[in-house]
């Protein structure tokens, strides 16, 4: 099993989690449908959403608040939650190589699926509500030093 780096460990235990309150919800889009006015995401009004278009879906995360007062905008859409949003107070640069990585390998080994979302300062989890206790607990450990190495069959995964 591979070892952190000093550097790794270091960001690891400096990370504080911020649990956005509410619930969030994810959404799946078809192309072409009409445009989301940026009202729907004031600062005021929206602490965390995200807006990804691909090719052939847009996915949004937006609190499930929000999508209850939007949903009927669409005439089709997919959901997915209701989801809690972790995000990782730490100060990262580019330069901070496998912090995201080890985190969303400790998670995958552990069984909780998560959708990691990295943003220009943060970076931050998905998760489904029911697992967000025992995300916690095992953030917390891994950031506190309690795994030293990667856990289980993460060695072949990480090559």
């Amino acid at each position: 099993m591979p070892e952190l780096s000093s550097d790794l460990k270091r960001l690891l235990r400096r990370t504080n989690l911020v649990v956005f309150p509410g619930d969030y919800i994810i959404v799946y889009l078809p192309i072409g449908i009409k445009t989301i006015s940026s009202e729907w995401f004031r600062p005021a009004t929206t602490r965390f959403a995200v807006v990804i278009q691909e090719p052939k879906v847009i996915t949004m995360v937006v609190p499930r608040r929000k999508w209850r007062a939007m949903q009927s905008m669409f005439d089709r859409y997919d959901v997915n939650g209701p989801m809690k949003v972790i995000s990782f107070d730490v100060k990262l640069s580019l330069v901070s190589s496998g912090y995201l990585s080890a985190i969303g390998s400790l998670l995958t080994s552990s069984n909780i699926r998560s959708m990691p979302i990295s943003s220009f300062k943060n970076d931050h989890i998905i998760v489904p509500k029911g697992d967000l206790p025992r995300t916690i607990r095992i953030l917390r450990n891994f950031f506190a030093g309690g795994n030293k190495k990667f856990p289980g069959n993460l060695k072949r995964r990480l090559k």
